[in-house]
């Protein structure tokens, strides 16, 4: 399995960066749906063998500019995966509480003979920085990660397409993201209503994923529940596991 091909699988791994992309340009006022204590867990799948887990977590903290929420993404493979190609990846974004603008993003990611670690920083004035790189974002553009939750704040009908940028490898990406119908899914966190989203991914956190399709609940916590990335050489599925809010279920 060449690393290319484990990259796209974690577009299920990191999951949800493939839905994440929402930038609110159009939508500045919106405000993201970040839960204290949310944890979903994800299984990975290529084809029908198990191939990793992915978990996506927030929490509240008190950081040097004030309070914020921390969203962690995790995605590794699984002892088998592993033996051939092993994937460690750790995604974090930290977001003011007040604002909700990015203060930092991190990540960590370990696939195969690949390593990589980059920090991005976000001054008051929106400025991006990690080393010598700097950006000037228009307003409203977020990282790949905490975008996620802008979307899920969002009122999405069946029939509309989201305007998409986001920053990531010291560059602004631009895609678009669109609701393409309604459809009941079963996975082993159980049945849910949902709304299917199909983005048009470019090159980004991933490089180029071919077609992914999100299912997200329909209901004001729009969770992601089910992932599906078709590739020339076969498909690769994440299906949510377990998901607790605050503490419960």
């Amino acid at each position: 399995m060449t690393r290319g091909l484990m990259k796209v699988s974690l577009a299920a791994l990191t999951l949800l960066v493939c839905l994440s992309m929402y930038s609110g340009v159009a939508h500045a006022g919106d405000v993201p749906l970040l839960i204290d204590g949310e944890s979903l867990e994800f299984k990975i799948k290529y084809g029908s063998m198990p191939a990793g887990y992915a978990r996506l977590e927030v929490e509240s903290r008190e950081g040097p500019r004030g309070e914020l929420y921390r969203i962690t993404s995790v995605a590794r493979s699984n002892d088998l995966v592993s033996l051939f190609f092993e994937v460690d990846d750790r995604v974090i974004a930290e977001v003011d509480a007040a604002t909700y603008q990015t203060r930092r993003f991190e990540k960590d990611l370990r696939e195969g003979p690949f390593e990589k670690h980059v920090v991005f920083t976000c001054d008051p004035e929106g400025v991006v920085r990690s080393g010598e790189r700097c950006l000037s974002p228009m307003p409203g553009t977020r990282d790949v990660l905490s975008a996620l939750y802008y979307v899920r704040g969002l009122d999405l009908e069946v029939g509309q397409e989201l305007a998409i940028d986001t920053f990531d490898n010291g560059k602004i990406y631009r895609a678009s993201v669109k609701v393409v119908g309604e459809e009941r899914v079963t996975t082993p966190a159980g049945d849910f209503d949902c709304l299917v989203i199909e983005p048009e991914v470019e090159e980004g956190i991933f490089g180029k994923a071919g077609r992914l399709v999100v299912w997200v609940t329909d209901d004001a916590l729009k969770m992601p529940v089910l992932v599906k990335s078709k590739v020339s050489i076969g498909s690769f599925v994440a299906e949510l596991v377990s998901a607790s809010h605050l503490g419960g279920d």
